[in-house]
């Protein structure tokens, strides 16, 4: 509907208003649209649903709009430039998108909302885009610093936004699932054979506890009063605390909440989830004590498993908290997990780093073998190494890399997530299994002792690894580019920096959930650590592509798993097909529909194949 000046809200002006940007000028004026929209639905005093369905849309396009913006600050150095002003901006980010969600949650609790309310509203939202220090400063920095030559390249830096976010116009118009089909604008890229194992994830874990009942499961090096724990171990404390869970009243099928940091503890209420036929839900304890919440209510969750530290607000909207320090154990006898169908849902699976309210992706018995499945063929870790834990275990990503190297009969090690570069001297891993962030601070970790160095092998260090990395990121045959400088910088500084720093026995170093930084990249492949990066998402139950362990291109994202499909729709958007798309959206079957059409799953990213046939995301929808 064409609105007239005199029913408008706010109204747009390029003078006022405009950032020189046509991306973001775009977004803000389909946010005074909405803004209007909501304004002439609630004078008109329209139906409930057509207002909660503008209410929801300004909800969720105010949380895509941000984000955007925020990864285009990051992207261009504008954050670096002026830290203070991008967290100030990011606060107010935080400060608009709580009011628009209160409207929300006003409107569908009954509650009656004042036309005024929304004027104050539409005023914030004018201070913010034309107010000083605001959009307008980023827009000056834009244009006083960067050349033409730049170009944001939206998803870059976050792959992971939900896919309403970036189709926003799909929820928009009256379209219906069957307008979406599916049309392929490529060939379709396949990796090996698969081979899942039949049964329930809780068979699963007790045919690996058989086959290495005496190797070491767990290890607790920041736990020094612990000893370690073996398959069998595990596996005791697991079917216990499986019987004392269903001795609570829960019955299969009940969700449980998870809410504690990564310790060996939350696998142990994990796999006990499995085998007593219950759905566990992460809630991290990263979230907002309003995100906690939303999830709580979200998957309809009666017990929490929590630490002790748990926010009272969060603890007053489930029936039971169980302290993760003091679980309830049972006599483990005829558990229901084992005699599953293997194909229901085990694990409901709320993405980290998306929207305030996401969607939690319910993952089956059947998700989480192939997954496992897949990294296990795919890396051929050798039986007997140990991998590390110290990232959140509400992603999907570490769990899964904790299933495979326990499937080939290796040990976990449980890190504290804030001093992991001390936990590695301490492990010695044989498997680093990373994110971007974590790697970016360890290296600044390494960079910080080279600097430290004194004469030659200071000048050595500095100057070889990044510069090497970067040669071998252009080379057609990296491993034949072994230089001269780089050879002696691998004898005399970069062994025994690796043997410092827990490093000497990394034969398989991952990273997922975001893109890594070049710079990044080409360091630790200069260092001696060729880091391998996976394409993922939490409704693909994190694994679609990983990178070769001797060719790293910038950009590139890999091959796909073996079992899965990749390929581009007739508009480049890249989607999945395979045994690791989600079963779907929680208790949601119209985003779910949305999200996958014919079995593949739409990653809202754009993306190309080079001549091998290896991904490259060049941005998002």
């Amino acid at each position: 509907m064409e609105l007239s000046p005199e029913s408008k809200l706010i109204e747009w002006d390029d003078e006022r208003y405009s950032t020189d940007i046509d991306r973001f000028d775009d977004q803000h004026q389909y946010l005074f649209g909405l803004l209007n929209e909501l304004y002439v639905a609630m004078d008109e005093e329209r139906s409930d649903e057509e207002v909660g369905e503008i209410l929801r849309e300004l909800e969720r396009y105010t949380e895509y709009h941000f984000g955007d913006e925020e990864e285009f600050m990051q992207d261009c150095g504008y954050s670096m430039e002026c830290a203070d002003c991008f967290y100030n901006h990011r606060e107010k980010h935080d400060e608009f998108e709580e009011k628009v969600r209160d409207l929300r949650q006003r409107h569908e609790n009954d509650e009656h909302i004042e036309l005024e309310v929304l004027t104050f509203v539409s005023d914030w939202l004018d201070s913010h885009i034309a107010g000083v220090n605001q959009d307008q400063n980023y827009s000056d920095y834009y244009e006083e610093n960067l050349g033409d030559e730049y170009e944001y390249t939206p998803g870059k830096l976050n792959k992971n936004r939900e896919v309403e976010a970036a189709h926003p116009e799909a929820l928009r118009e009256e379209t219906t699932v069957a307008d979406l089909d599916v049309s392929l604008g490529s060939k379709i890229r396949a990796g090996e054979t698969l081979s899942i194992p039949d049964g329930p994830f809780a068979a699963w874990f007790e045919r690996v506890c058989e086959r290495h009942a005496d190797r070491t499961a767990v290890r607790l090096p920041d736990r020094p009063d612990r000893d370690d724990l073996t398959f069998s171990d595990l596996r005791q404390q697991a079917n216990e605390v499986a019987a004392g869970l269903l001795d609570l009243g829960l019955e299969p099928g009940d969700r449980v909440g998870i809410y504690a940091d990564p310790t060996y503890e939350w696998s142990v209420v994990d796999i006990a989830c499995h085998l007593a036929g219950l759905v566990s839900v992460p809630v991290s304890n990263l979230y907002s004590d309003d995100r906690a919440r939303h999830i709580v209510d979200d998957a309809g969750i009666d017990t929490l498993v929590a630490e002790r530290l748990l926010p009272v607000s969060v603890e007053q909207t489930v029936e039971t908290v169980v302290y993760i320090d003091d679980l309830p154990r049972g006599a483990a006898t005829d558990l229901p997990g084992l005699d599953r169908d293997g194909d229901e849902v085990a694990t409901i699976v709320y993405k980290l780093g998306t929207n305030k309210h996401p969607r939690g992706c319910a993952l089956t018995d059947e998700n989480l073998r192939a997954g496992t499945q897949m990294l296990t063929d795919q890396l051929s870790i050798e039986t007997g190494s140990t991998g590390t834990c110290f990232l959140p275990l509400a992603h999907i990503y570490q769990r899964l890399a904790g299933y495979s190297l326990w499937q080939t009969g290796c040990a976990l090690a449980y890190m504290d997530t804030d001093e992991f570069e001390a936990g590695l001297k301490t492990v010695e891993p044989d498997v680093l299994v990373g994110v971007p962030q974590a790697y970016e601070r360890l290296r600044g970790t390494i960079e910080d002792r080279m600097h430290d160095m004194s004469g030659a092998r200071k000048f050595i260090a500095g100057n070889v690894a990044e510069k090497y990395g970067a040669t071998m990121c252009e080379s057609e045959s990296p491993s034949r580019r072994l230089s001269v400088k780089h050879s002696m910088a691998e004898k005399t500084v970069f062994g025994r920096l690796r043997e410092e720093f827990g490093l000497s026995n990394v034969s398989h170093a991952l990273t997922g959930t975001e893109s890594i930084d070049d710079e990044t990249m080409q360091f630790f492949w200069g260092f001696g650590i060729p880091v391998r990066e996976i394409y993922e998402s939490t409704e693909l139950t994190g694994v679609a592509t990983i990178t070769a362990a001797d060719d790293y291109r910038s950009d590139i994202v890999g091959k796909p798993f073996p079992g899965t499909e990749v390929a581009l729709a007739a508009d480049d958007e890249v989607v999945v097909r395979g045994p690791g798309v989600m079963d779907g959206y929680w208790d949601d079957e119209e985003a779910t529909a949305y999200a996958i059409r014919e079995g593949w799953y739409h990653t809202g990213d754009i993306g190309t194949f080079d001549d091998d046939g290896s991904l490259t995301i060049v941005g998002s929808k």
